[in-house]
């Protein structure tokens, strides 16, 4: 509303001046109302399937691609763990995963306390109706129930929960109960029924879970929206039902003549130079991403993330019908993202974990309404970003343990001091995966592997570099010439004042990942013995992180 206006019109018709006061007064502290927010958290997407990326001619995601267009892409947003449970964890607490310590396949579990100051529970404590739908695939908690996924923590932890821990499949009501009474079967048209549910602002509805209610009008509220595709436990589990939409059935399936291959893409058994030595990795991964070994079978897999993608687009474009239809939109974040990326079949490989940017790019979108929005930001962004950004966009201090930094100057175009390059780390130890560091700029990347002989205990692995643990191999890549990672220059004899440069920069960046000489704040598995626990503690507390 225009304040001349408003005066002159005051002093021409002083009767409705007090009427005019009070339009004004209300217009303002609606303007001044905290932001809504809704947090939208694809599994295993990579950034080359946002339509908005520009890097894929088929995928449609036209919801996505508006949100996009009318708030702000980053180009350049990445994971700084490429695997669900420590990245999932690293949004919720803006922490690299060498400081929160819940490292996938160690059973560390994150500690009532170190939840507490996660973004959820902060906007909560400040006032927030806070909802979470889908999967979650962070382990919390030690109660008289069990302990992470069993403690019952963050179920109660929630004014509305709709959830499964783990995976959900395609089909959620064979693996949970609590989808058990949705009326759809497939997993989007669930989490969307879960969605609509929260949105409402009716009176609080009968249900059989006595948690379930819809929110407030008298509240801000946060929705973390949280799918399990494409990830391939469903993606794979996918049967094109009968009853399943049109979508899951028959989508892109026309297009199969013109899907394209990855750059670099090798069939398993045409392997002929591993990109790792045997002794580095062995080249094996999980099972559940067999599919990339053949042209036939990642084709198939390429159709369902598209499928599955398109099925999440139309989510956020539900979304977006019932937040303006609500009058509530022009008040309301909107992110979407995703957890990490997936190897294709790149060099022979599948899965993650490995620190290549098909596995750590991903793609970032935020619709930021009352922010004046600059359309792409190119500067390098992390998923670590996310919490603090939404804690900024709040009003809510942003905890000094948090390590990423406010996404908020950027996307209002401020002159700011950033970050010219970033840590990323994988400590999953079990199958075949090395431990692994890495340096990335916006030009170059040095990665580094550690012996899988000298596995530890997972508490004393995530320190044993900063120990003066060696890497046994290395590799550097020059991004600007070589964008998908081929010509490893680290044995190149004029790039050695270059890798020794990187050598030092990462040690220091592992340092300032670590952050302090504290034990994480987790329940830790294997960790009974007191002797070794008091042997770790000082080990831990003589920590040199100068």
């Amino acid at each position: 509303m225009n304040n001349s206006r408003n005066n002159r019109t005051a002093f021409l018709i002083p009767l409705v001046f007090g009427s005019l006061l009070f339009l004004t007064q209300k217009v303002a502290a609606q303007e001044t109302k905290r932001p809504n927010i809704v947090v939208v958290l694809a599994d295993d997407m990579r950034w080359d399937y946002l339509g908005a990326m520009g890097a894929n001619d088929i995928v449609q995601t036209p919801n996505l691609d508006k949100l996009a267009a009318e708030g702000t892409l980053f180009s350049n947003a990445f994971v700084t763990s490429a695997i669900c449970t420590p990245s999932r964890t690293s949004i919720l607490t803006g922490m690299y995963e060498r400081k929160h310590g819940v490292t996938f396949g160690s059973n560390s579990v994150m500690t009532e306390e170190a939840w507490g100051n996660t973004y959820p529970m902060l906007l909560r404590k400040s006032g927030y109706y806070t909802g979470w739908v889908g999967k979650n695939h962070t382990p919390i908690g030690k109660t008289e129930k069990g302990v992470g996924y069993a403690s019952g923590v963050m179920e109660e932890s929630f004014d509305y929960w709709r959830a499964g821990h783990g995976h959900l499949s395609f089909y959620p009501k064979n693996v949970h109960e609590i989808f058990s009474d949705a009326k759809a079967d497939n997993q989007i048209d669930i989490i969307q029924e879960a969605i609509d549910e929260f949105l409402s602002v009716d009176e609080a509805m009968e249900t059989s879970k006595s948690f379930l209610r819809t929110r407030p009008e008298d509240q801000p509220f946060c929705l973390l929206i949280n799918f399990n595709v494409p990830h391939s436990n469903s993606t794979n589990s996918m049967k094109q039902l009968p009853s399943d939409p049109a979508l899951y059935r028959t989508g892109y399936r026309d297009q199969l003549d013109q899907l394209i291959l990855p750059t670099n893409y090798i069939a398993f058994d045409s392997i002929q130079t591993p990109k790792l030595p045997i002794n580095v990795y062995s080249g094996e991964y999980l099972p559940s991403y067999d599919w990339v070994k053949s042209k036939e079978s990642l084709n198939e897999n390429q159709i369902r993330t598209l499928e599955t993608v398109t099925g999440m687009d139309q989510v956020v474009g539900n979304i977006i019908q019932e937040l303006e239809a609500q009058g509530v939109l022009d008040n309301t974040i909107i992110v979407f993202t995703s957890d990490h990326g997936i190897l294709h079949g790149e060099f022979g490989l599948g899965g993650k974990t490995l620190l290549y940017d098909v596995d750590l790019k991903v793609p970032l979108v935020i619709y930021a309404p009352g922010l004046d929005q600059q359309q792409v930001v190119d500067e390098l962004s992390l998923n670590i970003d996310l919490g603090p950004t939404l804690l900024d966009m709040a009003g809510v201090e942003i905890p000094e343990e948090m390590q990423g930094k406010s996404l908020k100057p950027l996307i209002e175009n401020k002159d700011v001091a950033w970050r010219t390059d970033f840590f990323s780390e994988n400590m999953f130890m079990e199958q075949n995966y090395p431990r692994t560091e890495a340096v990335r700029t916006k030009d170059w990347k040095y990665i580094r592997y550690f012996s899988k002989d000298k596995d530890q205990h997972h508490i004393l692995s995530l320190i044993s570099p900063i120990l003066g643990e060696e890497p046994i191999y290395e590799e550097l890549y020059d991004l600007k010439n070589d964008p998908n990672e081929v010509h490893n220059l680290a044995n190149e004899a004029d790039s050695q004042k270059l890798l020794e440069m990187f050598r030092k920069r990462c040690d220091e960046l592992l340092k300032e990942a670590k952050g302090d000489n504290e034990l994480p704040k987790t329940y830790i598995s294997n960790f009974d013995d007191e002797e070794f626990k008091a042997r770790v503690k000082q080990v831990y507390k003589n920590l040199n992180l100068d």
